[in-house]
């Protein structure tokens, strides 16, 4: 059977870049970018490039042509031992077409079956991609010809101590509290993480305080979504319209933040239902952090079970209508939020 990504690839990754062993052929993927370019840094700084980095050190970007494929596939290295040829978001490991992606035909899927029978010893080969399906025949090749690893978001626990490790090591000081709050509140990965962090290093004075994250940190559109159910829980329609508003300037679509609300009374919906009766016991029923699930769960204590119920319902009907042209996007959102503060108020 082919090998699969697994838990412990990384910390087998970490071993062989330490010891110099590296494998000729890496497929690295998965959502966490920071830690992809991490590794491909560790690993650049392996193969020397000999003062050619045009023929020692090839990156490609994106889908190529067939024959730049070729060419970089077939070179040797000049003046050194081992080359590296990097290959970003070539797509070639996905087998559904999408509106972003497109998979490799069947003579091209033929093109890279042969080449991965034919990597040369003198060249280290790092395909970094951000979709890949484990299903395909050639994610199966590579796999088992080479080394596949999943960078997936790093845990809660894990952000924190980066987040605190780094925070030190600026000499300054950020309590675990403040630290999940942070993460809480922004996009994920670490690439925004380091981002966000970087701005309240400069920001702050000897000590990051929760304050300090609300005045500086940019906060994901998922918590300002939890701003608009707040406002439908307190019947304020202005509030809400205000939020939409700043959204429509950000061109943040209609449609996006409609099934984002969904999303929200969804989690909602389910705790209602689960009778979570705790942050501790929300953040287990969801997988997230326990000060996000205390959001989650402080909003499903303002609404009845019927209120949510109808507002996860409507969002497919109103879907529905959209999609057979019944409807605009911005008017089907506003109409959405007007059902909602309605039915909040008769349905405590």
């Amino acid at each position: 059977m082919a090998k699969k990504a697994a838990k412990n690839d990384i910390p087998i990754l970490k071993e062989q870049i330490k010891e110099n062993r590296l494998k000729n052929l890496y497929l690295f993927y998965g959502e966490e970018e920071y830690l992809k370019e991490h590794y491909i840094n560790k690993i650049t700084e392996l193969i020397p490039d000999a003062g050619l980095p045009e023929i020692n050190r090839i990156v490609i970007n994106g889908q190529a042509d067939y024959s730049d494929y070729d060419d970089a596939w077939e070179g040797m290295p000049m003046m050194t031992d081992r080359r590296l040829l990097v290959i970003r978001d070539s797509n070639i490991f996905t087998i559904k077409k999408s509106k972003d992606i497109t998979p490799p035909t069947e003579e091209q899927r033929k093109f890279w079956t042969e080449k991965f029978k034919r990597i040369s010893d003198d060249t280290v080969i790092i395909f970094c991609e951000k979709n890949v399906d484990a299903r395909g025949a050639l994610y199966k090749s590579a796999a088992k010809l080479g080394f596949a690893v999943e960078f997936k978001y790093l845990s809660v626990a894990d952000l924190k101590s980066w987040v605190i490790k780094k925070t030190l090591k600026a000499g300054k000081k950020i309590d675990d509290n403040t630290a999940e709050y942070l993460i809480s509140v922004i996009d994920k990965g670490l690439n925004n993480l380091e981002r966000e962090l970087d701005k309240l290093l400069n920001y702050s004075d000897d000590v990051i305080y929760k304050t300090d994250v609300d005045r500086v940190a940019s906060k994901s559109t998922e918590i300002v979504i939890f701003e608009i159910t707040d406002g439908i829980n307190a019947g304020d329609a202005d509030k809400v319209f205000k939020i939409l508003n700043d959204l429509r300037t950000q061109n943040v679509s209609a449609f996006g933040t409609l099934y984002l609300i969904y999303a929200n009374v969804s989690k909602m919906l389910q705790l209602k239902l689960a009778g979570a009766a705790n942050a501790a016991e929300a953040a287990k029923a969801l997988g997230t952090t326990s000060w996000l699930a205390g959001n989650y769960l402080r909003g499903a204590s303002g609404f009845s079970t019927e209120a949510l119920t109808h507002m996860v319902k409507r969002v497919p009907e109103i879907d529905y209508e959209i999609k057979q042209g019944k409807i605009g996007e911005r008017e089907a959102l506003e109409q959405y939020i007007f059902e909602a503060l309605e039915f909040k108020k008769n349905y405590h």
